[in-house]
């Protein structure tokens, strides 16, 4: 297979692209897996939630579990319980402020609000027992690196493609100006 205008730089470009594109497909097997293993823990957590009556000891037992989580799959996931009070409908509970919570983990875990909070933060609420409990993760951060190395593959890729049709281009031009001289 034969490309126009294949000089060092434009095999260069082709080279490193294919590069970023493996390195994408090896590190989205990676994070697949370890997205697969973070969503049984995470359903886990869940499920420790909604089962439990949350005692003072079951609250320990969350934050144990939620500092585990946080230290194997280094996310940024926070719990914050709220007794419930009278008026305030579920909704209201997740624009609660953070000090308002009666049990907050981890202690510095207050959200700042940005574009990127409000996009890629979701937040989930559970009724249980005499407390409402607000979960908020990022999700699916782990794609973040393969998306990375996907997109420089197509930058990379589309740089490569205007040298080629610039080169097409100037070569049929050249030949067009030659054949009619």
């Amino acid at each position: 297979m034969k490309f126009a205008g294949f000089n060092k730089k434009t095999k260069g470009l082709i080279h490193i692209s294919l590069l970023f594109l493996i390195l994408g497909l090896i590190s989205f097997n990676i994070v697949d897996s370890i997205k697969s293993e973070y969503s049984v823990v995470r359903d886990n957590l869940i499920s420790q939630i909604n089962g439990e009556q949350s005692k003072n000891y079951d609250i320990k037992k969350i934050e144990n579990t939620l500092q585990a989580i946080n230290e194997r799959f280094h996310t940024s996931e926070s719990i914050a319980i709220y007794s419930k009070k009278d008026g305030v409908d579920e909704v209201q509970y997740f624009n609660l402020d953070l000090k308002e919570a009666e049990y907050l983990f981890p202690l510095n875990a207050g959200m700042k609000e940005n574009l990127i909070t409000e996009l890629f933060y979701p937040s989930e609420g559970f009724d249980v027992g005499k407390y409402y409990i607000v979960h908020r993760y990022f999700a699916d951060w782990f794609y973040l690196f393969p998306v990375g190395l996907f997109t420089l593959s197509g930058v990379l890729f589309i740089l490569w493609l205007l040298f080629q049709i610039k080169y097409i281009y100037t070569t049929r031009l050249s030949k067009h100006k030659l054949k009619y001289q």
